[in-house]
């Protein structure tokens, strides 16, 4: 199979992580770990998680390949109080969602997100072998909270999501 014929399909109407979307559809994939590591907030962060500049955060950044083929780099940050020692996890081939919900109780169950096309950075490039991408970030959130859990960037080959929305009439 091409990497152009490699694709999920995300409905905008409801949240399933990627990985389970992955399984359904019987493709072979891992994750190599960028980055896993806590940081201070940065003003942007800040805004995005509603927290105080420098509060601790609990980064991940992988690399998701599919087939054989790199297909998207996914970061997250989370407030780190509420992940306490997640930075110990190996995060190699695991679902990250699976995990929150197995260790911590944590289901997401809303997304505000924003996609944008656009030129690639060099690491995106190196990483993706390609010129543009297809850029999403966003906020989710848990069931009956109003502030966000996560704040998440995705950078991803444009041809591997494909968007639906789906509307009913009342």
């Amino acid at each position: 199979m091409k990497r152009e014929e490699l694709f999920i399909l995300r409905d905008i109407d409801s949240f399933e992580p990627a990985t389970a979307q992955m399984r359904k559809k019987g493709y072979t994939f891992s994750n190599r770990v960028l980055e896993v590591k806590r940081v201070p907030s940065n003003h942007y962060l800040s805004q995005e998680l509603n927290v105080p500049l420098n509060t601790e955060l609990f980064l991940l950044s992988r690399l998701r390949i599919v087939e054989g083929y790199p297909v998207s780099i996914e970061k997250t940050w989370i407030q780190y109080e509420k992940v306490k020692g997640l930075e110990k996890v190996d995060f190699t081939d695991i679902s990250f969602y699976a995990l929150l919900k197995e260790k911590f109780g944590i289901q997401i169950i809303e997304t505000k997100e924003e996609l944008l096309i656009v030129n690639a950075k060099q690491s995106e490039k190196e990483h993706l072998n390609t010129k543009q991408i297809l850029f999403e970030k966003g906020t989710s959130y848990m069931e009956g909270e109003s502030v966000p859990f996560e704040y998440f960037e995705m950078s991803s080959i444009p041809s591997f999501y494909r968007f639906r929305s789906v509307s009913v009439n009342g």
